[in-house]
């Protein structure tokens, strides 16, 4: 068939879709799609069709259609007029008719993107749970009514009494509270239904699922109905934690339990955002942008105009810096001291515990005598800095430090007699040497909870012991006489306090090569301190003169909070700055600095080379300027995403470990 022949050959006929009535009261949607690409963190219009008016409302999840694909995202409002020049595409559908994103909370999720040079939709991610149909079509409940519980130990605290009725009287006051012995779970319950009582709503974001059954435990002694609390957390099922999630949202819930997702829960009249150890590293979101539930509830205290609670038997740098906006709360300085265990380092004593020590005994005399004497009465805490039987081995003669021969990761021991297994890659070395010297023995580098809790075990015959660490954690123990050895974070509550308590490992513990490992280790003493009685001991197996180890004797968390932060003032570290650390290769790193447009007074440090190839580069500025400091870096990550040019650049403001 020649050309002539194929120019008379009717082709086939061409589709056109019909077009799409649209709405006629405003009919532009301004919608923030999910996507993780920087340059893609903004709002984008499209046209509301007048079959979706009635459902296509502020804070819907909608589909549309984006780069030929179908895609979810938020509608955040409708206007009247876009400045899109062409035609604007339809959304494709409205997922859910719920508004989830309440106009207050995307405000916050956008401040949290701001402060940490983040992308909108990875807060939003974190904020609101995944939809689960099942738990939206359950049927609304009433509000319950809440009891007055009264305001219990507060009214032993200086500014106690008054931090609570200002916020009843719609105040909004900033507490950061130090508890000593008292419970912190049960002021907490008494601070929240007050709040609830009043027909006002709170959130108490604490650490882990422990800490959320002792809330509602302490909430449960004072009569609160269980229908007026929720609880978000992480680690419930999808459909669970949307229906906790829905409750808050929908009004039946005013109190709300959770861990750091919680505390951007959706709550009417909310009076106060309320954070249990804001010094606990579970409190920081794992991915980018790397929020810090404190954070985000400071964030929400100033926008929302609520009040603000930190309280726990210690308490952070970062907390100290919010001071004098807010205030320290405390009992009486008579009542700490009173109301304190008897608090001792092991290395005091005598020259001859020091040279004991310097020997390698790991438990020394006056350790051993201390839990001897409080097996007398009830239970023994053992603080240990790591889980597990030998997480670390070492050669015997060259001290090297034992790795597999099949990956190079580390060997540890999880028996007594069991043979070195890889800690990466589960591989057995039953014919282990060294590389450096050709060694075979090989003997501990560290030794973990299982260890201890043998060789105490072997120590007192007869005494129980029991072991709490990540891989198994006691909630609580009764007042018999037993032997506690406990990770950080896993020691469980002793019915009436514990007798005693030895937390070794200290000078280990606070040699660590992390910014923040003194102030880490001194919060886990304090919080194993506080679980012993007032007439118990407490033996620190940690040089005398460190001024953790005096802060811990004195009972000062406020006052080492104040020091630790004037040191970092004086050495311009975090949180005294702000502080954003970039990871990449050399050269993308450079583009990324090429292109921002930081302030002037930003202080570069590095580049720093890292095992993996890539480079580390520290900027600092002052913490007035630091939102100018993530702005910048967030505008230039964009630009380069938008270039397509390049490896990322990971951005991470305020890094927890340097």
């Amino acid at each position: 068939m020649n050309d002539e022949q194929l120019a008379i050959v009717p082709g086939k006929p061409k589709r056109t879709k019909a077009p799409v009535p649209i709405a006629e009261r405003l009919p532009v949607a301004q919608v923030r799609i999910d996507s993780p690409l920087p340059h893609l963190d903004r709002l984008f219009d499209y046209a509301v069709p007048a079959k979706l008016d009635a459902d296509a409302v502020p804070g819907v999840r909608v589909r549309i259609r984006f780069a030929g694909k179908l895609t979810d995202g938020f509608l955040i409002a409708r206007v009247s007029e876009s400045d899109h020049p062409g035609e604007l595409a339809p959304l494709a559908n409205v997922i859910s008719s719920e508004p989830v994103l309440r106009p207050e909370i995307y405000e916050l999720c956008e401040s949290v993107a701001v402060r940490q040079a983040g992308i909108v939709s990875d807060v939003l991610r974190s904020a609101i749970p995944n939809r689960h149909a099942g738990a939206e079509a359950s049927a609304p409940e009433p509000a319950a009514s809440v009891p007055d519980p009264g305001i219990g130990v507060w009214t032993d605290y200086v500014g106690g009494s008054a931090f609570i009725s200002r916020t009843l009287s719609g105040d909004s006051p900033r507490a950061l509270v130090t508890t000593g012995l008292d419970n912190p779970a049960e002021m907490l319950a008494h601070y929240a239904m007050s709040i609830a009582h009043s027909d006002k709503s709170v959130v108490v974001v604490v650490p882990d699922r422990a800490a959320i059954d002792r809330v509602i435990a302490s909430l449960a002694s004072l009569g609160c109905p269980q229908s007026a609390v929720t609880i978000v957390a992480a680690d419930d099922g999808p459909q669970r934690r949307y229906l906790s999630w829905l409750r808050a949202l929908r009004g039946e819930a005013r109190i709300v339990v959770g861990t750091r997702s919680a505390v951007f829960a959706p709550l009417n009249n909310l009076a106060a955002v309320c954070v249990w150890d804001d010094w606990n590293e579970t409190l920081s979101d794992l991915h980018a942008p790397y929020w810090n539930a404190r954070d985000v509830a400071v964030l929400r205290s100033a926008q929302q105009n609520t009040a603000l609670l930190l309280i726990g038997s210690s308490t952070s740098t970062d907390a100290a810096a919010l001071m004098p906006w807010c205030v320290h709360v405390a009992r009486p300085r008579e009542d700490q001291r009173t109301l304190w265990p008897r608090v001792r380092s092991a290395l005091e004593d005598s020259p001859a515990a020091t040279a004991t020590q310097s020997r390698g005994a790991r438990v020394p005399d006056i350790a051993m005598q201390t839990i001897r004497k409080g097996l007398a009465s009830g239970p023994v805490l053992i603080l240990v800095s790591r889980a597990g039987y030998v997480p670390r081995l070492v050669c015997s003669t060259c001290r090297d430090l034992a790795t597999c021969t099949q990956c190079a990761g580390p060997l540890v021991s999880s028996e007594r007699f069991s043979a070195p297994t890889c800690q990466l890659c589960g591989h057995v070395e039953s014919a282990w040497k060294c590389q450096r010297c050709q060694g075979s023995a090989l003997r501990a580098a560290a030794v973990g909870s299982e260890r201890t809790g043998e060789e105490l075990g072997r120590a007192f015959p007869g005494t129980p012991v029991r072991v709490s660490s990540s891989d198994h954690i006691l909630r609580n123990v009764d007042n018999r006489s037993a032997i506690v050895v406990a990770t950080a974070g896993a020691a469980p509550v002793a019915e009436g306090g514990y007798a005693a308590a030895v937390l070794l490992d200290g000078n280990a513990m606070l040699s660590r090569l992390e910014l923040r490992a003194t102030e880490d280790a001194f919060a886990k003493w304090m919080e194993c301190a506080s679980l012993v009685r007032s007439d118990g001991d407490v033996v620190v197996v940690a040089d005398s003169e460190h001024p953790a180890v005096q802060a811990l004797i004195r009972n000062d968390p406020a006052g080492f909070a104040a020091r630790e932060l004037l040191t970092r003032t004086q050495v311009q570290l975090p949180p005294a700055i702000r502080m954003a650390s970039l990871t990449g290769t050399t050269v993308d790193v450079d583009e990324l600095l090429e292109i921002a447009q930081i302030p002037a007074n930003t202080v570069q440090r590095g580049p720093v080379p890292l095992e993996d190839g890539t480079v580390r580069m520290l900027l600092s500025i002052e913490r007035q300027d630091g939102i100018k400091l993530a702005t910048a870096l967030k505008a230039a990550t964009a630009t380069r995403s938008a270039r397509r040019k390049g490896a990322p650049v990971n951005v991470r403001m305020d890094p927890l470990s340097l």
